[in-house]
């Protein structure tokens, strides 16, 4: 059914309009990410990293000489792993806007794909503060003007993480039986 079909409520019309929009902010934001992360560990002095305490959250300032390519390099790796995690995600979130914007609201993909999106979050979550140590370590083993140091970190930030990833879980639960109830529906009709 066509957005512009009279036998759409307005309800949906603004549905299947808000989801368009959401699906392109997506997918731009999937293209975007990459550029982003990998700018910011291979050019620091552009993203001001290099000004943020060490470890784990910067270089601690000072000169950037020890920096050089294959450290970069192996910084932006470790900041790779997070980076898939969070594009497989948007991916998946950039498909249940698609599924939406056509109006299939409980279709098996869009609830496969929330369902994806939720473990994508779950994961991230969970991956954010060994990352956070991991770079630490990284770095301050690779900088002569730091003291080798391990950080580890648990904070409100990464248990709000978990709490909203586990939060996704219980919406796709609900998606999956809108969608069990919506099948049933329609082979009674």
């Amino acid at each position: 059914m066509s957005e512009t079909s009279p036998d759409l409520t307005r309800s949906d019309r603004h549905i299947r309009r808000l989801s368009l929009s959401m699906m392109w902010a997506v997918t731009v934001l999937t293209g975007l990410l990459p550029i982003l992360v990998w700018g910011m560990w291979l050019l620091p002095e552009t993203s001001g990293i290099a000004d943020q305490r060490s470890p784990g959250g910067g270089f601690g300032g000072g000169d950037l000489g020890w920096y050089v390519w294959p450290v970069r390099l192996g910084a932006a790796g470790l900041a790779t792993i997070g980076l898939a995690i969070s594009v497989y995600g948007l991916i998946n979130l950039r498909t249940l806007f698609q599924e939406t914007a056509r109006g299939a609201y409980f279709s098996a993909d869009a609830v496969v794909s929330f369902r994806q999106f939720a473990l994508a979050s779950l994961v991230g979550a969970l991956w954010q503060p060994v990352e956070h140590t991991l770079l630490g370590v990284y770095l301050t083993v690779s900088n002569p003007h730091a003291p080798n140091a391990l950080e580890i970190s648990l904070g409100s930030g990464n248990l709000e993480a978990i709490g909203a990833a586990l939060l996704f879980f219980v919406i796709a639960f609900i998606l999956a039986e809108g969608r069990k109830r919506h099948e049933e529906l329609e082979l009674i009709l």
